[in-house]
């Protein structure tokens, strides 16, 4: 009798193994796919605190964050005319270009919409009293589009009537403008979708923008169609100038100066 039971309960063994491998086969996957999502969660949530929290915490310290270039640290002038590269992080980051008449001064903060852009002009283009002034502005207010797609129309009005206001500043001061058309976009990467960006939403604003801004005419405004040089097939930015889906690489940049400089020059 004793050897019957434990024949018995070695043969329900196999089936017991069997089963826990089947087990495995399914629990190992969804506990790699749980792990790989929590991973892209984690990212997801470290994006959105460096590049949303902090810079919304900041702002309402400094709502037009003059503290960057605070007026009694502007360069002393060295004679010659002044270049202002003013707006955004496009214009943050623009290289000085290869201008030999010229003193070029940078005022681009990052992350700003044409609003602060706009309301800092006094301070931080109007203090220096530039000669010439390039304008790159509104890739931040159009990028919110998708996030309020029912203010798209005042977000649109908003970046003209910024234009048109830093534009009349700029007469004010008997100061040149090379206003920019608005960049084309890169790709838009997963972690900023899965919060909702989308292209197709935001490109036909540019497109709108780029429109007010080439109709403009004023004595003392020139176009210059960024756009047009940096543009790529699909109404995006050639990959081979792009840094990520808002700014431009090394490359971009160096495009844009070699026109600029036969730009100023004609």
């Amino acid at each position: 009798m004793a050897l019957g039971r434990t024949g018995a309960g070695l043969s329900k063994e196999p089936n017991c193994l069997v089963y826990t491998v089947e087990m495995n086969k399914i629990l190992i996957p969804l506990t790699l796919v749980l792990l790989v999502l929590l991973a892209v969660s984690m990212v997801a949530n470290y994006t959105l605190y460096k590049k949303a929290f902090l810079p919304l915490y900041a702002t309402k310290q400094d709502p037009l964050e003059l503290r960057y270039y605070p007026v009694s640290e502007n360069p002393a002038n060295n004679g010659k005319p002044i270049f202002l590269l003013y707006g955004d992080s496009r214009s943050l980051s623009w290289p000085a270009p290869e201008l030999g008449g010229y003193q070029v001064i940078n005022r681009g903060i990052g992350n700003q919409s044409s609003t602060q852009v706009a309301m800092r002009f006094g301070l931080h283009a109007e203090s220096l009293m530039p000669d010439t002034i390039l304008i790159q502005v509104c890739v931040n207010d159009l990028k919110t589009i998708p996030l309020f797609p029912e203010q798209r129309e005042q977000i649109i009005h908003d970046c003209k009537s910024n234009i048109d206001e830093m534009i009349a500043d700029a007469a004010a001061i008997d100061a040149t403008v090379l206003l920019t058309t608005v960049f084309p976009l890169g790709d838009i990467p997963i972690e900023r979708r899965l919060f909702g960006f989308d292209e197709r939403a935001i490109i036909p604003a540019i497109d709108e923008v780029n429109e007010h801004i080439k109709g403009i005419e004023a004595e003392h405004v020139r176009i210059f169609d960024t756009y047009e040089l940096l543009k790529g097939e699909g109404r995006k930015i050639n990959p081979d100038y792009s840094r990520d889906w808002l700014h431009l690489n090394e490359q971009g940049y160096q495009r844009l100066n070699q026109a600029l400089v036969e730009f100023v020059k004609g």
